[in-house]
């Protein structure tokens, strides 16, 4: 595994230089696809699992770690998915702006 820090420091520069248009948007876009993966599934995990996990709607299996587990009424399972989803699209908005 020593190629791992190398690869990390090729700037942008020289990945369209050497390989062409076509593999510097892959790469870009696989590396802003990863940004957003990586950011959305910590944070979902820190914010949204434990909400969906404490409700008290009585689901099993999966659907205990989904809105499903949420009880009709409570204003805290609603409004932190809703307000998670308006951050998570700014992020998106701003990530694909960089």
């Amino acid at each position: 595994l020593h190629w791992v820090k190398p690869v990390f420091g090729v700037s942008w520069k020289q990945v369209r230089a050497a390989s062409g248009l076509d593999a510097y948007f892959y790469l870009r876009y696989i590396r802003m696809c990863f940004r957003i993966t990586s950011v959305s599934a910590f944070w979902g995990m820190a914010i949204l699992f434990p909400i969906f996990y404490l409700g008290k709607n009585g689901a099993s299996g999966w659907y205990h770690f989904s809105m499903a587990n949420v009880e009709q009424g409570n204003p805290v399972g609603i409004w932190v998915p809703t307000i998670f989803m308006y951050l998570f699209s700014a992020f998106v908005f701003f990530i694909m702006k960089q």
